[in-house]
């Protein structure tokens, strides 16, 4: 047996546990935008309650780890899921947008503390050689989880049995661990709350990260948005999310397979590029549903992959192990970090440019992107 699959084989448990926790998730982030739509919140509104989720993220990466490294891996992921669930069920107890603001900042805390977790412990088993690959499958379960989250939407649920089926999806996700046999990272030496050294990390890791966090995160948060402003139904934003998911899982195992081939600098500039396209022909010309789905699940297939390639980037240079959860924790902070000013900005755009607005933002990050990573060397082997 490979490597590669032993790896992933002694993972079992946690990638079953990772499809719990990311269908939970879609179900309770994808809704958001719809419910406080039809509670009648201005779209900069909801960007602002969408950007709280990832001030807890933020929060998540400066002291999460602290409990990580204390209590293990498995102990910590109950205590997270078990704070997550009751935070969902806690929504339907009052409607005041101040009451959910909190909720969504815990979430945001406990959902990044789960990534943070999840991501440390893949990158202890996983080698440089089969790092993209397995993190590719990582990402792989989570669209593939993440969709199926999403398209409950379409069963038109009310808020009340959204928060409970999602609630649930959340618990389950601890039985896993805790009746499969699963050997977890050793604990490290606890190290004390503070930034993420953000600036030890490589530019193009720091960057994609960062950028990676705005375009993914700006898409759970506000599309729905974009395709009600159009004049389509709630059901087809499930759909249209979907087909984005659909595309970022589709993409996965070949860009990672690509990247541990050509280099990440190459992968990072192909993926972008083809979500430039997709994005460049929403904005230019006003297409009909079905050809939208095609266009988001090409984004997907550029996005979807960012956020891996630039965790492998960073990883890549890693060579003293008791560093492996503060690289991990920095790359989710610079990720989290685009997730929080996103919403916002894109909240503020669609105010004023109405749908277009979310076309022309996705515009400018991905030229960016691509202009950044061309003049980045492309490292193949083990440092950056």
């Amino acid at each position: 047996m490979s490597v590669y699959k032993r790896t992933i084989k002694s993972l079992g448990a946690l990638f079953i546990s990772m499809i719990f926790v990311f269908a939970g998730y879609a179900l309770i982030v994808s809704s958001v935008g719809v419910i406080l739509k039809e509670a009648g919140v201005s779209f900069f509104g909801i960007g602002l309650v969408n950007s709280c989720f990832f001030l807890g993220a933020l929060l998540s990466t400066m002291s999460a780890h602290k409990i990580i490294t204390k209590i293990g891996h498995i102990r910590a992921f109950g205590v997270f899921g078990s704070c997550f669930a009751i935070c969902i069920i806690l929504h339907s107890i009052s409607d005041a947008i101040w009451f959910w603001t909190i909720l969504r900042l815990v979430l945001g805390y406990c959902y990044y503390a789960f990534l943070m977790l999840i991501e440390s412990w893949l990158n202890d088993k996983a080698k440089n050689a089969n790092r993209s690959r397995a993190l590719s499958l990582y990402e792989v379960t989570f669209y593939l989880a993440l969709g199926s989250g999403t398209l409950l939407l379409a069963l038109n649920l009310n808020k009340y049995e959204i928060f409970i089926i999602s609630a649930c999806l959340i618990m389950f996700s601890s039985l896993p661990l805790n009746l499969i046999r699963i050997k977890e990272p050793i604990l490290q030496k606890q190290s004390q709350i503070s930034l993420p050294k953000v600036f030890d990390l490589v530019p193009l890791a720091f960057v994609t990260s960062f950028i990676a966090g705005m375009l993914l995160n700006g898409f759970f948060s506000m599309s729905s948005l974009y395709i009600l402003l159009q004049g389509f139904e709630a059901a087809q934003v499930s759909i249209f999310m979907f087909a984005m998911m659909l595309g970022s899982f589709s993409a996965q195992l070949g860009v990672g397979f690509i990247s541990d081939k050509i280099g990440r600098k190459f992968a990072i500039i192909l993926c972008a590029s083809i979500a430039l396209s997709a994005i460049s022909l929403l904005f230019c010309f006003k297409l009909g549903f079905v050809v939208q789905c095609l266009l988001s699940f090409l984004l997907g297939v550029g996005i979807g992959p960012l956020y891996a390639l630039a965790l492998a980037r960073a990883n890549d240079m890693l060579e003293d192990k008791s560093k492996l959860v503060e690289l991990n924790r920095s790359v989710l902070f610079c990720y989290s970090l685009g997730s929080l000013l996103c919403p916002t900005l894109l909240g503020a755009l669609m105010q004023y440019f109405s749908y277009q607005g979310f076309t022309l933002f996705y515009l400018c990050a991905l030229g960016f992107l691509i202009l950044f990573a061309i003049n980045k060397p492309n490292i193949r082997k083990n440092h950056d």
